[in-house]
């Protein structure tokens, strides 16, 4: 598997690309290409661009959550051309508020259906043999889940959408999340589930961990005990969060233009 962030809030060193934020990635399994989010303003296309990848060849776009850092730059695809696939949890359209701004998916269905061929679903799908988008996550670790501050139409809004995608490698399983606010280690533990694999070899993606406290502490020292060995925090990951996890174990740097092959 092949994995290039397109967009994130930050980017590498001598690259020349344009951070944001917000998160997109592209995965490529097994002869398949997807696009995981599509960040806040769409620069995932112009980064794409830049490295020389065709964003639009696609096989489909897979949406972590409903976050309008997210989904904003779906209006990428809203042309003439060809109708990608839109995998995303039914939750896709609620309403969500966040210190009274709209922070949902900002395009209704009947945008999204014009564009995409809509596959809605709460329950973990293969998109390739090996490649699978997780559904809806369970909250086995309650204490990891990202704290209610967001509102809802009917009270504070649990993220029940947020998922993530798992690769199931030769040794062990890769995971690409957008923004964990189900919490990592559920995300980790339903890969293990879909993939039948114990063993988490590599993470990227954000792991909403604003600040250092309880929760984070908990939550570094889930990881560490997993001992993985390929870690990269990114988009909505603290710096004092990273800093607190490179005292525990090795992390890696991840910005747009960071690109990776898993095995």
């Amino acid at each position: 598997m092949k994995l290039t962030i397109l967009s994130d809030n930050n980017t590498l060193i001598d690259r020349y690309l344009l951070g944001e934020p917000g998160f997109s990635c592209l995965v490529e399994a097994e002869g398949k290409r997807f696009l995981l989010d599509t960040g806040y303003f769409g620069i995932f296309a112009q980064n794409a661009k830049t490295m020389g990848i065709d964003w639009r060849n696609v096989d489909g776009v897979i949406l972590s959550h409903c976050h309008d850092d997210h989904t904003r730059g779906l209006d990428a695809f809203f042309t003439d051309g060809p109708k990608p696939k839109l995998v995303a949890h039914p939750a896709l359209f609620r309403r969500v508020l966040s210190h009274g701004l709209a922070i949902g998916c900002p395009y209704p269905r009947a945008k999204l259906e014009r564009h995409f061929n809509l596959c809605l679903t709460a329950e973990p799908m293969a998109l390739t043999e090996n490649l699978f988008y997780l559904g809806a996550i369970p909250r086995v670790y309650p204490y990891m889940e990202d704290p209610a501050i967001r509102q809802g139409e009917d009270g504070p809004d649990k993220n029940p959408d947020d998922t993530a995608l798992a690769y199931r490698g030769r040794e062990g399983v890769y995971v690409i999340t957008g923004c964990s606010h189900s919490g990592i280690g559920n995300i980790l533990e339903q890969a293990k589930r879909v993939t039948g694999q114990s063993r988490i070899l590599g993470v990227i993606g954000g792991f909403h961990l604003r600040q250092m406290d309880e929760r984070s502490a908990g939550i570094i020292e889930y990881l560490q005990e997993e001992d993985i060995p390929h870690l990269y925090p990114c988009h909505c990951t603290a710096l004092s969060v990273k800093v607190a996890m490179g005292a525990r174990m090795q992390i890696e740097e991840v910005g747009a233009g960071t690109s990776l092959i898993w095995e």
